[in-house]
């Protein structure tokens, strides 16, 4: 049998990739432990330290940067203009009915109590930026407000409608699992409902949205409904509450 060999003038460039290759596996990788790390990291300057993390931000996947650094994020909502807030809640819309957010799992019995990273993720997202609208509502950004929750609405009535869609939930689907405090959100967004709607358009949209949503706490979300209406929105709410059999 006969060898073929490279010539001589570039046996060694032949050689390099694999003895590299040969290098790399024989090399014993290096375990790094916290309390070495540690005392490493307080000798850096404040600067290196942020680079650091920047390099450490980027390096994660998106799914797992909320899960990691998002506790230590300062909330900027009372900071956000209306118009921020507004077009990142249309992002999230947008980015939510395209499936972005949607991460499956092999259920099995022992995770299917789990939820993916990337639902986690949106779980984030939702409540975060419902917690910038309810600022814009107290703010007096009453139509940004109402329009921005609007969509929000939209996203959690599609989760109960078709879960698949936008989000993977092993065990059980529903907006329920998303954790929405209602009587925080929906009293805040009622303020600036009444601010923009005509009566009916209010006390439709009220009962709607505590029946669909939150239907358990339907005399007290109703009370914080009357609260903020004007006399003829109480007037319309009164009457399309009592067509439902409510008082």
């Amino acid at each position: 049998m006969v060898h073929l060999r490279p010539p001589s003038d570039t046996l060694s460039r032949w050689l390099e990739p694999h003895t590299e290759n040969l290098r790399m596996k024989s090399m014993p990788r290096k375990r790094i432990d916290w309390e070495s790390i540690e005392l490493s990291l307080r000798k850096l300057r404040k600067y290196d330290l942020l680079g650091l993390l920047h390099d450490a931000f980027h390096a994660l996947p998106a799914a797992r940067r909320v899960s990691v650094f998002g506790e230590h994020i300062e909330s900027n909502a009372g900071k956000a203009s209306p118009k921020r807030v507004l077009n990142a809640v249309k992002k999230f819309h947008a980015e939510s009915l395209a499936g972005h957010y949607y991460e499956s799992f092999n259920v099995n019995s022992k995770n299917f109590m789990e939820k993916s990273e990337r639902t986690e993720l949106w779980i984030t997202e939702c409540n975060r930026v419902f917690d910038q609208c309810i600022v814009l509502a107290g703010e007096g950004h009453h139509a940004v407000a109402r329009e921005a929750m609007d969509l929000l609405f939209e996203l959690l009535e599609q989760i109960d409608r078709d879960p698949d869609s936008i989000i993977f939930f092993a065990d059980e689907a529903g907006s329920w699992q998303v954790g929405v405090d209602y009587d925080r959100v929906l009293s805040g967004y009622f303020t600036s409902l009444a601010a923009v709607a005509e009566p009916e358009q209010y006390a439709e949209r009220v009962t709607g949205l505590i029946e669909e949503h939150a239907s358990y706490n339907w005399d007290k979300l109703l009370r914080a409904a009357r609260r903020v209406a004007s006399t003829a929105q109480r007037s319309a709410l009164k009457s399309r509450s009592a067509q439902r059999g409510k008082t």
